[in-house]
């Protein structure tokens, strides 16, 4: 099956002082560290990337290799906006997608064969979402169903009702299903100077804070 990813990056990182995408871990940046452990897993296709605030320097400063770069204007709106954004060009670039990894750039310590756990625990014929979860707790990388990705990307079809991801999520509760990825960074978001430090310390991969 053939799978495609987007990486939400738009935020204007207001919590964290600097760009977030362009934080170090392991001598990379965030997003291009990501991007790395996406490339890992064979059945991902394509990645795009959604940017919004500091766009033209995250562009700059990070090698996107066989990724997309979009700009999204509405990313003030929130990050379901950019979740929208992300799947209307994924859908366009990659039309006959099975399904699309939504990934966030403030989780880079995900691991890559949990993105291919999530990946490859997707049955299309029983699931509408797949989550990550760690003892229970679910997190990040959710993966949706090409149906969903579909919906998602169609503006005329959004439900004014389902304001955020998780909302969205909950209201395919039916078909929604966890797996455990058996790695904790799939509940560690990383979005405050506090947070970096805890756990990447003050100069991880010679940069941080």
């Amino acid at each position: 099956m053939s799978f495609g990813a987007i990486v939400l990056a738009a935020g204007s990182s207001d919590r964290m002082g600097t760009p977030k995408p362009l934080l170090h871990i392991e001598g990379q940046t965030f997003l291009e560290h990501i991007l790395d452990r996406l490339d890992s897993v064979p059945e991902i296709d394509s990645t795009i990337v959604v940017l919004g605030a500091k766009a033209p320097v995250i562009k700059e400063s990070v090698e996107l290799g066989r990724a997309v770069a979009i700009n999204h204007r509405g990313h003030k709106l929130g990050m379901f906006s950019s979740v929208r954004a992300g799947l209307r060009a994924l859908v366009r670039k990659q039309p006959d997608l099975e399904g699309a990894l939504i990934v966030l750039v403030d989780m880079p310590l995900v691991r890559g064969d949990t993105y291919a756990a999530v990946v490859n625990a997707f049955q299309p014929d029983l699931d509408d979402a797949v989550l990550a979860a760690y003892e229970g707790e679910a997190g990040h990388p959710v993966l949706l169903s090409r149906e969903l990705a579909y919906r998602l990307g169609d503006t005329a079809a959004a439900d004014p009702a389902e304001q955020t991801l998780a909302e969205f999520l909950d209201a395919h509760a039916e078909r929604r299903r966890f797996v455990d990825a058996k790695d904790p960074a799939v509940l560690i978001n990383i979005n405050t100077p506090d947070a970096y430090r805890t756990h990447l310390g003050p100069d991880a991969g010679g940069g941080g804070l």
